[in-house]
């Protein structure tokens, strides 16, 4: 059995702070309990694998970096063990995806549906419409009526003048269903998320999970917004139970070493905004003054080394010793 740790052509892996810096990999193996062999994600096709190998890889904000993956990964999926697995790197930077994974996986706790086309959007006012690819809170719009949705539609999924003036002309040449038809061949499509609206929230909470510890950030919703993440009204309290516990159980179904978890809190329960599992930020990890670790039937809150290298290993090397029989790695 091989371990691989596949990095950017530039020795990128992961994100380390911003989206161009990276983690020092030298610090990163020092701390692994295991022997790796690293490789570039440029090099994959040149490297012979066999089924007990595993390849621990590193996505990217950089869309054709994530399509490069996509696609060479796909059949390797079927021969390795990949971490992340092929699910996350298809829901990184794609909510669309995330919420074919929470429908197909049954968590999540929020209505959504994944669309293409604006006039089949079916939940009621008020709801959440976002654009598919991108992460944080660019692209995510607050619809409470027609008149709102009439705007994304406008914004987003009308066609521009040359193509408007194109169907005038073939709608005075062509039969009505003809015309039908060839209207719908050229209609404008968008890849978005419609999202259940969770009415009077004030805050919600960004978790970092690392192997068993749990970094937590709350995050205030933003003044005559509706939006938490990028508000920069951030601090670091202690948690509510409810979400550690519900932290937890998405870590269970996700089955990864690192995730972020965008989790929100209501009357109802807990609920999943938005998930990755590879490339997120660590704002959190590297600020909060306190991690928190399951132990017994208790949450115990520990003081944070605030060290990301040390912490990726640790993550690592708590997962591979509950999936590949490593060596077991103390807290």
């Amino acid at each position: 059995m091989t371990i691989y740790l596949l990095i950017m052509p530039n020795g990128t892996f992961g994100s380390a702070g911003q989206s161009w810096k990276k983690l020092n990999l030298n610090r990163l193996k020092i701390n692994l309990d295991f022997e790796v062999k690293v490789e570039t994600i440029d090099n994959i096709n040149n490297l012979t694998f066999n089924k007990h190998d595993v390849l621990i890889y590193t996505s990217s904000e950089n869309e054709v970096i994530r399509t490069f993956l996509k696609n060479n990964l796909f059949y390797l999926k079927d021969t390795v063990r990949l971490i992340p697995s092929y699910d996350l790197l298809m829901a990184h930077e794609d909510k669309g995806f995330q919420e074919i994974l929470k429908h197909k996986e049954g968590f999540g706790n929020l209505k959504g549906n994944y669309i293409f086309d604006i006039d089949k959007s079916s939940l009621k006012f008020p709801k959440v419409l976002k654009t598919s690819q991108g992460a944080g809170s660019s692209g995510v719009f607050l619809v409470k009526n027609l008149k709102e949705l009439a705007k994304i539609k406008s914004d987003f999924f009308t066609d521009d003048l040359k193509r408007r003036l194109i169907k005038l002309q073939r709608k005075i040449k062509l039969s009505s269903s003809d015309y039908q038809t060839y209207k719908y061949r050229y209609k404008k499509f968008s890849l978005f998320v419609e999202q259940q609206f969770i009415p009077d929230l004030k805050h919600d909470f960004k978790v970092l999970v690392f192997g068993n510890r749990y970094f937590v950030l709350k995050r205030s919703i933003r003044k005559n917004d509706f939006r938490a993440s990028g508000s920069g009204n951030f601090e670091f309290v202690e948690p509510p139970r409810e979400v550690l516990e519900y932290a937890r159980e998405v870590a269970s179904i996700l089955d990864n070493p690192y995730l972020s978890l965008d989790i929100a809190q209501s009357a109802t329960g807990c609920h999943l905004i938005e998930f990755q599992g590879t490339n997120f930020g660590p704002y959190t990890l590297l600020n909060a003054p306190y991690r928190y670790v399951y132990q017994g039937k208790d949450w115990v809150a520990e003081n944070n080394c605030k060290d990301l290298e040390s912490n990726y290993a640790y993550a690592l090397n708590y997962y591979l010793k509950d999936n590949l029989n490593l060596e077991k790695v103390e807290g």
